[in-house]
């Protein structure tokens, strides 16, 4: 059996992006699930890592038109299988497209990996569906990042450029924005001062049910990190801070009651770059990278970014 590709998870998650976009989870060839969080994580049933379509033992290359991402066993089974091989059951193969390699099912048309949509009106699908809303009475994690964003720019247009970029990053239309600007009109000595503008923008990820949920948060707090250096060189953002954590509720329907106004009515303290919550910090890699390390004012210290992505990012600016 051939080994797994060695790719870093930045590297990965960039592949994720361009095959599924936005998606946290996704429906790989073969018609199994996988969750990005997940990346190359046997012990979950939604475990996935990167492929050769072609194999490397047939010439295949690894760049981006040969790599497929796709869940563990699809990938134990297919292995350095061509042209043909079985996956989940299917039947596929390797087929030469235009100067690059694709995989083709061989199964009977119409095999959907995508459960049916419940028709509405038809009065026994939704019973059916009525009777499996059930409350099951469990503990529902919510996370949420504040971003602390002051610049002299008033620019609407470049404010809601911002928000839109959290909202592809996130993966959440979720985004609340707190106004703190100031007028300091006049100083000590009479010299009128620039308007100052402090915005707090609140990002709730609805919920976070799994340890690797929480560790995909954090990354994407990581990433915006890595993208303040940017944005304070490039778009008049004078300084970006940001704090992460997660709220923890008795039910979906507790949650849905308070999570909003409890997220947005919590204050935290912006002093780092990047700061976690104690949830946050005991749910992911955060804990020990920080274990001789102690909270202020409840929060840790994070400041931690992507370094390729750095340095790919200083050199446009």
């Amino acid at each position: 059996m051939k080994q797994s590709m060695d790719l870093n998870k930045e590297t990965a998650s960039r592949l994720w992006v361009k095959q599924f976009g936005k998606k946290q989870k996704a429906v790989d060839f073969s018609g199994r699930t996988i969750a990005r969080a997940a990346y190359n994580d046997r012990n979950s049933e939604y475990g996935w890592n990167v492929d050769h379509i072609l194999p490397e033992s047939r010439g295949g290359k690894t760049a981006d038109h040969n790599l497929i991402c796709c869940h563990i066993l699809t990938n134990d089974e297919k292995a350095d299988k061509f042209p043909c091989f079985k996956a989940n059951g299917k039947e596929f193969e390797i087929q030469n497209r235009q100067n690059h390699y694709e995989i083709i099912a061989r199964s009977a048309e119409g095999d959907d990996p995508q459960e049916e949509a419940i028709n509405f009106l038809d009065a026994a699908q939704g019973l059916e569906c009525w009777k499996q809303c059930r409350a099951d009475g469990k503990d529902v994690f919510v996370g949420y990042v504040k971003i602390k964003v002051e610049t002299e720019n008033e620019s609407d247009q470049l404010l809601e450029r911002y928000r839109n970029f959290l909202s592809e990053l996130f993966d959440t239309d979720l985004i609340f924005i707190e106004d703190q600007r100031q007028r300091n009109a006049m100083s000590l000595v009479g010299i009128c001062c620039p308007v100052k503008s402090a915005l707090i923008y609140t990002v709730i990820v609805d919920d976070i049910p799994t340890q690797k949920d929480t560790q995909n948060l954090l990354d994407n707090c990581v990433i915006l990190n890595t993208y303040s250096l940017y944005f304070t060189n490039k778009t008049g953002f004078d300084n970006i801070q940001i704090v992460c954590g997660m709220e923890q509720y008795d039910s979906r329907f507790d949650a849905t009651l308070k999570c909003k106004n409890s997220i947005l009515e919590k204050r935290v303290y912006f002093s780092e770059d990047l700061a976690i919550d104690e949830l946050v910090k005991i749910n992911t890699s955060a804990d020990k990278e920080l274990k001789n390390n102690y909270p202020q004012n409840g929060f840790y210290c994070y400041d931690y970014t992507y370094t390729q992505l750095k340095k790919d990012l200083e050199k446009r600016i």
